[in-house]
């Protein structure tokens, strides 16, 4: 299963001095396919996780092991299964789109089309382009197309930052 997984950041020099050790870190899990895609954002103060894990407690424990998380640098995690944010159609239908920089709700003069939320949704998936264009029975360039324009309505620039754009952030961990 797939678990996004949404971290914020202390302000702390510690995040500098321990990133290269992050990165390594999860550039390993990225080889070994536990990490599935993943985006730093808010200069570097936030980050978004695609976690292949057999449950919850095997993300916790990947996290774990992060040499941030081992300084207690992070202010807020949340866990979400993949599978709980790709519910009916209906229900994405109607979630209003999120500025990923603020996770504030951002007013858009056109909101995704019922193409572009089938496109967002299979990306979440974790299908590639030429997959999606498969599905589709449309040419990768024309999912390409699509995904341009997914991210300029949402002010993204990374698909890690979809499911957050999209307003599935969830309230920080207690």
């Amino acid at each position: 299963m797939r678990f996004l997984v949404s971290r914020a950041f202390l302000d702390d020099g510690r995040l500098h001095r321990l990133r290269a050790a992050h990165q390594r870190y999860w550039r390993r899990l990225f080889q070994q396919g536990v990490l599935v895609d993943g985006g730093v954002f808010e200069e570097g103060s936030r980050e978004v996780l695609v976690i292949k894990a057999r449950d919850r407690d095997a993300v916790h424990r990947v996290l774990g092991a992060d040499p941030y998380t081992q300084e207690r640098l992070a202010l807020s995690v949340t866990v979400q299964g993949m599978d709980d944010l790709l519910g009916a159609e209906e229900r994405a239908e109607s979630v209003r789109p999120h500025d990923a920089r603020t996770g504030t709700g951002v007013e858009l003069a056109g909101r995704l089309s019922a193409h572009e939320w089938r496109v967002s949704r299979m990306m979440l998936e974790g299908l590639t382009n030429r997959e999606i264009a498969e599905r589709l029975t449309v040419s990768p360039r024309a999912v390409e197309q699509h995904i341009t324009r997914i991210y300029r309505k949402l002010s993204i620039s990374r698909r890690a930052q979809l499911a957050v754009a999209l307003g599935t952030e969830m309230a920080p961990a207690t």
